[in-house]
């Protein structure tokens, strides 16, 4: 099997390419950059296995490069500019697609090409990195604890969010953040479908923690869980992290509104290390990814919470890159079996995910035992509040 990564000398690509090419399913893993020379250097890392192939998503044809290939594992953003012009690609192509797609408004758009990947017999899993992926069967182990399921929440730490090795410029991943923290944002409330502000507090009872205080961002675990939860009540995407660093970034996000400070200016901003506060209070730690849930079982109301008790080497390249290359894997082996666009919740088998991804968790040293811990706890009232 000859898999090409796109974007594949990029922090996440090559992540996910190395990952990928250590694997027995692939013959072949075709490295495929606009930078030729970071292609050929990632290619050279990996071995005789991978080849690199230079590619400007702007310039050439995606077709082209998809040609007779079996599969294709998209780190290519931002996804608002070349999800689905790559997507479309690898189902014409007839070739099985993933990728880690984290903006909300590609995944509707991809999510649109559907019918046309399940008449060519194509499996399109999109949204397979950390949030949305790992979040999102969080999300299923957590749900599978309940009877029913009124309110699912996914969220990640902020202090797994740093780049392994800052840049000159601002990050890819900032830039995504600014945009997910302004404008609006949807989410569900009350059962319906709205377009709010982002930035929201929201306050969890979260089992075995505690009270813990998040904001609420632009993702798109909230656009597609409530197609395998129907009926959800409250949905969102949540940051968790320190409350001096949250107001730090309230700041900077008002002037972006104010169209006094642009994207770019902020996320460069917000790249830069912030000093913890002498006298900031002591802030609540999550796991680095989690998911919460509310509902009844047993005929009683329940709270779950579902987090990852390790994570991978190499902060958001290995928590990103590495999920994609297994979910890139378990398609090879063929327990993905569904076709069409479809997304970890509902095509992914969450425990031969976990089986897979509990090997590359070896952070923080030495910590042992079950890779996901589930906790149950009563439900208390969330306040909820925004500024």
């Amino acid at each position: 099997m000859r898999a090409v990564v796109v974007g594949g000398a990029g922090w996440m690509g090559s992540t996910a390419a190395r990952t990928a090419a250590a694997f027995p399913e692939f013959a072949e893993i075709v490295i495929a950059d606009r930078n030729r020379g970071e292609a050929e250097r990632v290619a050279d890392h990996i071995g005789p296995k991978a080849r690199a192939v230079a590619f400007d998503a702007d310039r050439d044809d995606p077709g082209e490069l998809l040609d007779g290939c079996w599969g294709v594992l998209s780190t290519l953003g931002p996804f608002t500019r070349f999800g689905t012009r790559i997507l479309a690609a690898a189902i014409e192509a007839g070739c099985r697609y993933v990728d880690i797609n984290d903006d909300w408004e590609p995944t509707l758009d991809a999510l649109e090409l559907d019918a046309r990947a399940r008449d060519r017999g194509v499996t399109a899993l999109i949204g397979m990195g950390a949030s949305p992926g790992v979040t999102n069967l969080l999300a299923v182990r957590a749900g599978r604890e309940l009877d029913e399921t009124e309110e699912l929440m996914t969220g990640w730490a902020l202090a797994g969010t740093s780049p392994e090795v800052p840049g000159s410029g601002p990050s890819a991943a900032m830039l995504h953040f600014v945009h997910q923290c302004t404008g609006t944002i949807p989410v569900v409330e009350n059962g319906d479908w709205r377009d709010v502000s982002p930035f929201q507090v929201v306050s969890l009872d979260y089992p075995g923690i505690g009270e813990i205080r998040t904001r609420t961002i632009g993702h798109p675990e909230v656009v597609t869980l409530p197609r395998a939860f129907p009926g959800l009540r409250r949905c969102a995407n949540l940051m968790s992290g320190p409350e001096w660093y949250f107001e730090r970034v309230h700041e900077v996000l008002a002037r972006v509104e104010a169209r006094t400070l642009t994207d770019t200016e902020a996320a460069v901003q917000l790249d830069q290390p912030q000093a913890r506060p002498a006298d900031a209070p002591p802030t609540v730690r999550t796991p680095t990814l989690w998911a919460w849930a509310s509902g009844v079982r047993d005929g009683r109301p329940t709270t779950v919470g579902a987090g990852l008790t390790r994570w991978p080497a190499g902060k958001m390249a290995g928590s990103t890159g590495i999920p994609a290359a297994i979910g890139l894997r378990l398609l090879a082996r063929g327990d993905i079996t569904a076709t069409g666009v479809v997304t970890p919740e509902t095509a992914v088998p969450a425990d031969a995910f976990f089986a897979e991804f509990d090997p590359f968790c070896t952070q923080p040293d030495g910590t042992d035992g079950a890779l996901v811990s589930v906790t149950r706890g009563e439900v208390t009232a969330m306040p909820q509040g925004s500024r």
